[in-house]
């Protein structure tokens, strides 16, 4: 064998023994089966999207998982891990993000390579996060025009919800706030909401400035046959008015197809990071 062959093999060989995997490549495994979001009584309701988690330990990233899972990852011994809440941004699968209103999870857990530790994260918003809305229609309604669903109707996820009824004699609606939402400009803002129906609805905002309606403007139309949550970035558009004040408004039409549809609302909250 060449000798220049057999030193750099022997180097190779060198090196590769030197850098062996940790554990010896026997992960610890880290069981994920359920997650809480925590509020206080002046942040709403605590009902969440969390998606997925996007855990790292001690500056080591492990990676963005769905839950339940079980995860292996090749550390050991006494190590923090940092979770991270991931949600879809706008209801958009394929496009997730680490929420920005919520803090991370960070606990110190014991690992033994082929074990297993069970680690059920709980989340809560920063408490820098404001929210100059929230309705969850059980004392009220913002919404003019519309109405509320009575305690123990089947249809609501958590008391009450706003409700919408559609039929031949009342086709459409356009429902608007009845006071204007102040929304600080350079921020972060999110629209939180669960809703579910028969027929699509679509929101909108106006800019007031001086108390009059300077601009306005449609965020997109949502519809779920199931009650869904949805994280919506109205980042850009709340920079791009720079108003004082914003009032949101819901449109709806019944579908040609249909005699008749219903709609329903919970858990409205302007959120500011």
């Amino acid at each position: 064998m060449n000798g220049k062959v057999f030193v750099w093999l022997a180097i190779v060989f060198f090196l590769t023994a030197c850098n062996k995997s940790p554990n010896d490549g026997i992960p610890s495994y880290i069981e994920i089966s359920q997650v809480e979001l925590t509020t206080n009584s002046n942040q709403g309701s605590n009902v969440h999207l969390i998606s997925d988690l996007w855990i790292e330990s001690e500056g080591e990233y492990i990676g963005n998982f769905e839950y339940p899972n079980v995860i292996p990852a090749l550390i050991s011994g006494n190590r923090e891990i940092i979770m991270n809440a991931g949600i879809f941004r706008n209801g958009d699968y394929n496009n997730r993000e680490i929420y920005p209103a919520y803090q991370p999870f960070k606990a110190n857990f014991d690992f033994v390579p082929g074990d297993t530790v069970i680690i059920n994260p709980s989340f809560a918003y920063y408490n820098t996060v404001l929210f100059p809305l929230i309705e969850d229609f059980e004392s009220g309604n913002i919404f003019t025009g519309t109405n509320r669903t009575a305690l123990g109707d089947s249809n609501n996820i958590e008391g009450r919800a706003l409700h919408i009824h559609l039929d031949g004699i009342n086709p459409s609606i356009e429902s608007i706030t009845s006071s204007p939402v102040v929304i600080p400009f350079g921020r972060r803002v999110y629209i939180e909401m669960q809703f579910k129906g028969s027929n699509d609805f679509g929101l909108g905002i106006q800019a007031l400035v001086n108390g009059s309606v300077s601009e306005q403007g449609y965020i997109d139309a949502f519809y779920s046959s199931d009650w869904y949550k949805i994280h919506y970035d109205i980042t850009d558009v709340i920079n791009s008015l720079d108003a004082d004040g914003y009032n949101f408004y819901i449109e709806a039409i019944k579908s040609d197809s249909q005699s008749e549809s219903d709609l329903y609302l919970d858990n409205f909250k302007i959120v500011v990071i």
